[in-house]
């Protein structure tokens, strides 16, 4: 059964934050805090988007759904981040196809990559 008190606890507790410093840092009091750790309360949407900011989590961590990865391309250029999105598009069709072979898209795309990293 998943439990989002115990989740905001554990993450609040491995990084060391108090009930009162987390309140603070989500404009709340600690009683809130604790409400929300005891299960009492529900956290409205933008809080739980600022607790997922704070500790660094998906959405879909905190709503207790399966993690898929995220894959952030956040400083990237945009040359960089379109190379690292036809990588993944590379792996996706080569984990589709039965065959060990590289397509001839798969090897372009392995040269953009070996181009950006050279640069």
């Amino acid at each position: 059964m998943y439990d989002l008190g115990a989740l905001i606890r554990s993450l609040r507790k491995e990084r060391k934050i108090t009930q009162k410093k987390l309140g603070e840092m989500l404009n709340v009091t600690e009683g809130t805090i604790s409400k929300y750790e005891a299960n009492t309360m529900t956290p409205p949407f933008e809080t739980l988007r600022s607790i997922a900011s704070i500790f660094n989590v998906s959405m879909d961590t905190l709503c207790g759904m399966k993690h898929q990865g995220t894959l952030s391309t956040h400083g990237l250029t945009e040359a960089q981040a379109e190379t690292v999105k036809a990588l993944v598009d590379a792996y996706r069709i080569k984990n589709a196809q039965t065959g060990r072979q590289l397509t001839q898209e798969q090897f372009a795309v392995l040269g953009k990559i070996t181009a950006e990293l050279t640069k």
